[in-house]
């Protein structure tokens, strides 16, 4: 019984120690700061992780309550202020939004917020983000490489929100 019993702990303590150094860490942890909801101009305490992809745009994974948000911040005036279409696309997989506005950060960078939900980030966790066509006209397609960093991010962002 006794050898048992040892055989059965030291097997145990393999495959955990196995199991553990196989799961990868996330190199991106939520960062605290403050951040204007599109609503209201007022700036709140928010948690977020952020990712910088080609021609320093950058997708902010944001938390704020209960609340996912999506924040992509764009560099080419693709119509500063105007109200359009926004298409996501992540792989074959698509987020479509009928109406939203690029809003003016300064003269050279807008962004969008998007309240998004699990499903949509376990899309993106899975399949990253190709591209962003805003108006139906205006197509900023996302390199392979960054595709790849958003993937890990908004995997690093569902592993830290959904933790808590």
């Amino acid at each position: 019984m006794k050898k048992y019993m040892k055989f059965v702990l030291t097997f145990g303590c393999l495959l955990l120690g196995f199991n553990m150094s196989s799961q990868v860490k996330c190199t991106m942890t939520l960062k605290s700061d403050s951040c204007a909801l599109q609503l209201s101009n007022k700036k709140e305490l928010v948690e977020l992780i952020s990712i910088v992809i080609k021609n320093n745009y950058q997708v902010q994974f944001i938390k704020h309550n209960k609340t996912t948000y999506l924040k992509l911040i764009i560099k080419n005036d693709l119509g500063y202020g105007r109200t359009c279409s926004l298409m996501l696309y992540s792989t074959k997989k698509q987020y479509y939004t009928k109406s939203i506005t690029l809003q003016p950060i300064d003269k050279t960078s807008a962004y969008f917020l998007l309240e998004i939900n699990s499903n949509y980030l376990k899309t993106m966790m899975d399949n990253g983000l190709t591209s962003i066509v805003f108006c139906e006209n205006s197509e900023f397609v996302i390199p392979k490489a960054d595709s790849e960093l958003v993937k890990q991010g908004a995997a690093c962002f569902y592993d830290a929100v959904t933790v808590k």
